[in-house]
């Protein structure tokens, strides 16, 4: 009898042990405004040019040619320093290390990014854990009840609603205010459902996703969700806003999750390790934004390449 205690008790630990993740942790500092040649890398990786805004994680380091030099922004303090030409640094134990060459005296700052920072990853750390059994290439595939998320903002700009695809053969019927169901055709090699609302008169409207098989309808939310139009004016103010942080990608998605634009949020994320697939870094804040637009087979996707990368060798 105790031998089948000890081996239940070491198969939960093997279990536990499996579905563990290291903690997803905010960036220590960020490179803006590069120019000439500047170069970063994780751990002993190779070097990468660095071209726009860059947040930087513990064991990363910077290296700047003889005609390159970038300010160097903590996210600790908000205090800046410039890197000038032919010096290198490297993050270590969250501070700042220089290797060689000149980093300038520091510039007092704002640190409240850094906080707010710190809150994004401790809340989205619950949702890079992944099922002990899931492979890379899995999918909750055929799952017929489809979420959407309850209160979301759209615009003329970003005019999309998304949800999860719940099977390659699934239609969907997009029912707007109580009004005639709009029939979405079904999309078998589409990862998620997008349908342009912008045509939709500025302010709130109801809205619920039905799934169809060949049959009939198959699922039904209990609730409807809600999708806000904003106006022309608004959306003029928000894109104002981009111009002031310009390609600060944390930055940008503050500005439209604080305005309620979650699908352009995860987007810009998309799009943005689309160019920086080594990013892992940042990768918490696309798989919060899976999660908040109830994408769970995408979350999952995503949370498995970031627990991969984890445990790679630098």
């Amino acid at each position: 009898m105790n031998q089948k205690i000890t081996a239940l008790i070491s198969l939960i630990a093997l279990l536990f042990l499996g579905n563990a993740t290291k903690a997803s942790v905010p960036p220590v500092a960020k490179l803006v405004e590069p120019q000439g040649n500047v170069e970063y890398r994780r751990g002993s990786s190779d070097w990468k040019i660095v071209k726009r805004t860059k947040y930087l994680f513990e064991g990363y380091g910077v290296r700047t040619g003889a005609d390159g030099s970038v300010r160097l922004v903590s996210q600790v303090n908000g205090d800046s320093r410039q890197l000038r030409s032919e010096s290198e640094i490297q993050i270590f134990n969250s501070e700042i290390n220089v290797i060689s060459g000149d980093l300038s005296e520091s510039i007092s700052g704002d640190a409240s990014l850094y906080q707010s920072l710190n809150n994004k990853f401790a809340k989205a750390q619950r949702y890079t854990t992944v099922r002990r059994s899931a492979g890379i290439g899995e999918t909750d595939s055929c799952d017929s009840k489809v979420r959407t998320i309850r209160k979301i903002s759209i615009s003329n700009a970003y005019p999309d609603l998304v949800w999860r695809n719940a099977c390659p053969e699934y239609s969907y019927r997009l029912v707007i205010d109580n009004g005639s169901p709009i029939d979405v055709s079904a999309q078998s090699t589409s990862e998620m459902i997008r349908y342009d609302v912008s045509q939709t008169t500025p302010g709130d409207h109801t809205f619920r996703v039905e799934v169809m098989d060949n049959d009939g309808i198959i699922y039904i939310p209990k609730k409807d969700s809600v999708f806000s139009v904003l106006t022309a004016d608004q959306e003029r103010v928000i894109l104002g806003e981009f111009e002031k942080v310009g390609d600060d990608v944390i930055l940008r998605a503050n500005v439209l999750e604080q305005n309620g634009l979650i699908v352009a949020m995860m987007d810009i994320f998309r799009e943005y390790f689309a160019e920086n697939p080594d990013d892992n870094g940042l990768r918490p804040l696309l798989i919060q934004a899976y999660q908040d637009l109830k994408l769970s087979n995408l979350r999952e996707r995503e949370a498995r390449l970031y627990n991969a990368s984890l445990n790679e060798d630098p």
